[in-house]
C-alpha cells in the first residue's frame, strides 16, 4: 500500500525543467529498455503522428500513449496509440477519457478566479472568514492564511495528509469530508512559514473546501457547471475513467520491473475522492483541447470563460515560478518560448501539459501507466513534439 504522498505525487519531469512537486514512481528504477530510434520530429499535420507516439509508448513498453495539440485557435492534430489494457489487445481510441491527476489543480484555480469574477470570495479570503465558526480552533499560523496562498503552495500548509476520515468508506459526503478536513488541518501548526512555496496537495483540498462552501455548492457541481459546460467538456468527470468489469476506457497501471500492472476502476483505483480538488479529474483529448485554448486565447487578450484579468491573475508568478494552478517557465525547452506548464500523475497515469502565447500552441501528452517510467514516455513523446511545433508553420 502506498503512503499517501506516493499515492497523489506529482512527479518531476526533470527533462522538462518542470517545477518540482514531489512524486513516485520505481524506487530503484526498472531495467533498462532497448532504445528504439527517435524518429525525425516532422511538422504538425504530416500525417505521421501516430509513429511519434508508437515511439515513445515502445521506448518504454508503456500500454498507451496519446497527445493533443492546439495551435493558431483550434485543435491542430490528435493521437491515441497503444492498448487500453497492458493483460488485453482492446486498442485506444481518440475519444478515450484520460485522468490529469495534479493538473487538476488549474482546473480548481480557474474555478476560484470564476467565484472571485462573481463577488463570492476574493484572493484574499481566509479560512477564518469561510468559516468564522472555527476561529477558536484553527492554529495562529494559519490566521491570515489567504486562498491565494493555498493555490500557490505558500499556506504553510504540509504536503500530503493521510486521514481515515477522508477516506471513500468513510462516513459523510464529500462536501462534509473536505469541511472537517479543512478544520482538523488548520488546527494544527504549519509546516511552513506562510509565504515559502511547499507544494500541497492538501493545500488544494482546503481550497476547494473554501470555494464549495461559499457557492453552497459541492466543487465537483461547480467544476461540472461553471468550468466543463461552458467549455463543451461533456466527457470530462472525476476519478478513474470507466465501468468495472468492462473494457470501456482505458485502464491505469502501476509500473513494474519492463512491464504494467492494470488496475480496474472501481475502489483503490484513485486516491480519495474527497481530494478531487488536488488531482481527480479525468478528460477526453478534445475536451482538454477546449480548456487549453480558453488558458492560451485568454493569456494572448481574448476573454472567455474569464475575463483577460482574470486569466493573467491565474498564469502570473506568486512564489517560486509557481502561479496559481500553473508552473511558469521562462523558455520551455525546444520550443525557445516561455509558457506556463504542468504536470500530474496518481501513479496509475501520468500526465502534462503546457502552452506558450508566443509559440500560439499547447499540448496535452498522456499515459495510462505511471512511475519513473510512464514520466518517461511522456517525457520523451512531449520534447519531440516541442521540436515537431517549432518546426512547424
Amino acid at each position: 500500500m502506498f503512503s499517501w504522498s506516493r499515492r497523489l505525487g506529482f512527479v518531476v519531469l526533470i527533462a522538462l525543467a518542470l517545477a518540482a512537486c514531489g512524486g513516485g514512481g520505481d524506487a530503484a528504477g526498472p531495467p533498462a529498455l532497448p532504445a528504439p530510434v527517435e524518429p525525425a520530429p516532422g511538422t504538425v499535420g504530416d500525417g505521421r503522428l501516430d509513429e511519434l507516439i508508437e515511439w515513445a509508448r515502445a521506448s518504454q513498453n508503456a500500454p498507451a500513449l496519446a497527445v493533443v495539440v492546439v495551435r493558431h485557435g483550434q485543435v491542430a492534430e490528435r493521437g491515441a496509440v497503444g492498448l487500453r489494457s497492458a493483460d488485453a489487445t482492446v486498442h485506444v481510441t481518440l475519444d478515450d477519457q484520460w485522468h490529469l491527476g495534479s493538473i487538476t489543480k488549474s482546473m480548481t484555480s480557474t474555478l476560484a478566479a470564476l467565484l472571485v469574477e462573481d463577488g463570492l470570495i476574493t484572493w484574499d479570503t481566509r479560512p477564518i472568514d469561510v468559516w468564522p465558526e472555527l476561529a477558536n480552533n484553527i492554529h495562529p499560523g494559519f490566521a491570515n492564511a489567504t486562498l491565494k496562498q493555498f493555490l500557490s503552495h505558500s499556506s504553510g500548509l504540509k504536503r500530503d495528509d493521510d486521514w481515515s476520515g477522508a477516506a471513500d468508506g468513510a462516513a459523510g459526503t464529500n462536501m462534509q469530508k473536505r469541511r472537517a478536513w479543512a478544520a482538523r488541518l488548520l488546527a494544527e501548526a504549519p509546516e511552513f512559514d506562510a509565504g515559502t512555496y511547499s507544494y500541497s496537495n492538501i493545500g488544494y483540498m482546503v481550497a476547494g473546501a473554501m470555494l464549495e462552501t461559499r457557492a453552497q455548492i459541492p466543487y465537483e457541481t461547480l467544476l461540472t457547471t461553471r468550468v466543463f459546460a461552458p467549455l463543451g467538456m461533456t466527457r470530462s468527470g472525476f476519478g478513474a475513467p470507466g465501468t468495472r468489469g468492462l473494457l470501456d476506457q482505458p485502464l491505469g497501471h502501476y509500473s513494474r520491473g519492463n512491464g504494467f500492472d492494470p488496475v480496474p476502476p472501481g475502489p483503490g483505483s484513485d486516491n480519495f475522492a474527497a481530494i478531487a480538488p488536488a488531482g481527480l479529474v479525468h478528460v477526453t483529448l478534445n475536451d482538454f483541447a477546449a480548456y487549453l485554448q480558453a488558458h492560451l486565447s485568454g493569456e494572448r487578450g481574448t476573454p472567455g470563460l474569464l475575463t483577460v484579468a482574470s486569466f493573467h491573475t491565474l498564469h502570473t508568478e506568486v512564489v517560486s515560478s509557481y502561479a496559481l494552478g500553473w508552473s511558469v517557465s521562462p523558455e520551455l525547452v525546444q520550443l525557445g518560448q516561455p509558457g506556463l506548464t504542468h504536470a500530474g500523475t496518481n501513479l496509475r497515469w501520468f500526465a502534462n501539459t503546457w502552452f506558450s502565447p508566443a509559440a500560439d500552441a499547447g499540448l496535452l501528452v498522456v499515459c495510462n501507466g505511471g512511475g519513473d517510467r510512464g514520466n518517461a514516455a511522456v517525457a520523451a513523446l512531449d520534447l519531440l513534439m516541442r521540436r515537431r511545433i517549432a518546426s512547424s508553420p
